[in-house]
C-alpha cells in the first residue's frame, strides 16, 4: 500500500480491554481473520484497478480508505472480497482441524455480510445500486440494526452476554448518524 497505516487510540483501547478479558485465547485468532480479510481486500482492489490511500484501525473496525475501480461491480468485488476470504480462511482452517480459527473466521464473515454500512455486505449493495434505491437500502440496514438489537437483547436476559447488544447499540448509532447527517446516500465512492 503506498499510503499509511493509521491506528486511533479507539483501537487500542479496545484491543487492550479485550486482551485482558480474553480468557480462553481466541483473540489473536480473531485478529489473524482480520488480517486475512482486509489482505483479501486489498489485493482485489490492486487487481481491480483500484489504489489503497490509509488503512485506518478503530474501535469500531478497520477503514480503507482508496481510489475504486471504475463499475459498480468491481466496486462490490471488492466489499466483497474480505468476506470471500474470511470463508475460504473458514474452510481451510476446518480442513486442517483449526476450529477455532475457522470459528473467529466464520463470524468476522458472516458479521461483516450484514446489509448495512459501512459493513462489507451494505457498502456491496450500495455500490450495486449506483445510488438508486436508497430508501430501501437504509430501510434493509435499520431492520438488520433492530434485529441485532433484539437478538442481543434475548442473548443478554438469557445469560448469552452483552457483546451482541453492544455491537447493535453501535450500529444503531452509525445508523441514526448516518440518517441524520444528510438526505443524500450513505454512498461513498472511496471508502469500502
Amino acid at each position: 500500500m503506498h499510503g499509511r497505516i493509521e491506528v486511533r487510540d479507539g483501537f487500542l483501547v479496545l484491543l487492550a480491554a479485550l486482551w485482558c478479558v480474553d480468557q480462553t485465547g481466541v483473540l489473536p485468532l480473531f485478529l489473524l481473520a482480520a488480517a486475512v480479510h482486509e489482505a483479501a481486500h486489498l489485493l482485489v482492489l490492486y487487481l481491480a484497478g483500484g489504489r489503497a490511500q490509509r488503512l485506518t484501525l478503530t474501535a469500531c473496525g478497520a477503514v480503507l480508505r482508496c481510489t475504486l475501480p471504475e463499475g459498480r461491480c468491481a466496486r462490490a468485488a471488492v466489499c466483497l472480497a474480505g468476506p470471500a476470504a474470511s470463508f475460504a480462511l473458514t474452510a481451510l482452517a476446518g480442513a486442517l482441524g483449526w476450529y477455532r480459527l475457522g470459528g473467529a473466521s466464520a463470524l468476522l464473515g458472516v458479521f461483516n455480510l450484514l446489509p448495512m454500512p459501512p459493513l462489507d455486505g451494505g457498502m456491496a449493495l450500495l455500490h450495486l445500486a449506483g445510488g438508486h434505491g436508497t430508501a430501501a437500502l437504509r430501510a434493509l440496514a435499520a431492520l438488520t440494526t433492530l434485529g441485532l438489537l433484539a437478538a442481543g437483547s434475548w442473548l443478554f436476559l438469557h445469560g448469552g452476554g452483552c457483546w451482541l447488544l453492544l455491537i447493535g447499540a453501535l450500529a444503531a448509532a452509525q445508523n441514526a448518524k448516518s440518517l441524520a447527517s444528510a438526505p443524500a446516500p450513505v454512498y461513498d465512492k472511496h471508502k469500502i
